[in-house]
């Protein structure tokens, strides 16, 4: 077993965050998508709320990891961050000392601001280099309509165009979790986690959000920095 900052993320939100905390703690840092290991004495694991839900790749890492201490960071887009750390101690890790729901820069919102003041987190920090204590994470709201559908309201909320200038270098599906995307073109797979957007060198994936979206998006902003030690 060893220690590690294990994440996820797609459009660097998360990442960046991942980043800060492996060179504090003096882990290793690993893309979930990439580790193979599933054996951990200090985990540290980040990675973003999906429509107020666990990723689904986050979901079989948890099934399957093996963990003495677990630590769990969730950045959400200032809307709203579900339930999600509450769950992980419930369904899938209970060994969990730390968590925090982190409000960072939403990936349909342009103008928006990514979380910049990383010395907040200096509490999880602490509490992971402590000795070994379980916190009780608390439950919070959950929209009880977020788990019908999400994918699909994903796809029916943003609609992701390819534009004349791709030339089908197909890195958009080398950079999708999913593998939803082709020569610019998402399947039915595909959760609109934008990534694919990132990683076209020549900017030709369109993105336009909905009426619904756009009226969601319009909701008072959620900041508050949530940590659990």
């Amino acid at each position: 077993m060893r220690d590690a900052v294990v994440y996820y993320s797609n459009t660097g939100q998360s990442k960046a965050v991942a980043d800060y905390l492996a060179d504090r703690l003096g882990y290793p840092l690993a893309d979930l998508q990439e580790s193979g290991e599933v054996q951990y004495e200090n985990l540290v694991l980040v990675f973003p709320v999906h429509c107020q839900n666990l990723p689904d790749c986050v979901k079989d890492f948890l099934k399957k990891a093996q963990v003495e201490r677990l630590t769990a960071i969730a950045t959400f887009g200032k809307m709203c961050c579900g339930n999600v750390l509450y769950e992980i101690q419930r369904h899938y890790q209970p060994n969990v000392i730390a968590g925090a729901y982190l409000p960072t820069k939403h990936s349909y919102i342009k103008a928006d601001d990514a979380f910049c003041d990383f010395d907040e987190l200096e509490p999880i920090i602490d509490k992971i280099r402590q000795p070994f204590s379980i916190v009780r994470l608390p439950k919070l709201y959950k929209n009880p309509f977020s788990n019908l559908y999400p994918k699909l309201r994903s796809r029916l909320g943003v609609a992701l165009r390819k534009t004349a200038d791709c030339n089908g270098c197909n890195l958009c599906r080398a950079a999708c979790p999913l593998g939803a995307i082709s020569s610019g073109v998402p399947d039915g797979r595909c959760i609109r986690c934008l990534k694919c957007v990132d990683a076209c060198p020549r900017k030709a994936l369109q993105v336009r959000p909905g009426w619904p979206l756009k009226l969601y998006l319009r909701k008072k902003k959620d900041s508050k920095l949530r940590i659990y030690v």
